[in-house]
């Protein structure tokens, strides 16, 4: 499937990561994300039935691929896709559970704010960035949108994501989420 480009604004508050919680919610709640079809038939197996079942197709496909010199399957993502797939989705997290190897490519993708890039979270863009881009610290919210768009703005890659906090005059009014996450 590849990675989706997301952007989300949440009204400006000082608690970046209340801010980033409101965005992941909204956008749960307006369905803003992938949903993986669920596995139905981890959830009519026990774990050991599944990775048994799962195991089996496995080297059957290695066996094909490769003949005698098949390699010995690892029952991880066995054992974790039937986790996954018992988890019942109710909210960002839950719905990240539920498809641990897809993501949900949006914003509820990111789980937390880092002061750096760090995979998974949402860090600020760089003021020697907004800068070069905007001319100011303070850009609007347009402008913002804009660069975005424009691809003049970077964000920090794959399963990463930037915010800025876009300005009316000299007060803050919004903070805009971006990135791309999802496989």
């Amino acid at each position: 499937m590849g990675a989706s480009s997301w952007t989300s604004r949440v009204p400006y508050q000082q608690d970046v990561r209340a801010a980033l919680e409101v965005a992941r919610q909204n956008a749960y709640d307006r369905g803003d994300y992938y949903r993986a079809t669920p596995n139905t038939r981890a959830r009519t197996m026990s774990e050991e039935e599944y990775v048994a079942w799962e195991m089996a197709e496995l080297r059957l496909s290695l066996a094909e691929a490769f003949g005698d010199d098949a390699p010995e399957g690892d029952d991880t993502m066995a054992r974790d896709s039937w986790r996954a797939a018992q988890v019942e989705v109710a909210g960002p997290d839950s719905l990240l559970d539920a498809q641990i190897y897809s993501g949900a490519h949006s914003v509820i993708d990111m789980t937390g704010v880092a002061p750096s890039p760090e995979l998974g979270m949402v860090a600020p863009v760089p003021d020697d960035d907004l800068e070069e881009v905007f001319g100011t610290c303070r850009p609007t919210a347009d402008a913002i949108a804009a660069a975005i768009a424009g691809g003049n703005l970077e964000d920090f890659g794959r399963w990463y994501g930037a915010y800025v906090v876009a300005h009316d005059g000299d007060v803050p009014e919004s903070i805009i989420f971006f990135g791309h996450s999802g496989d």
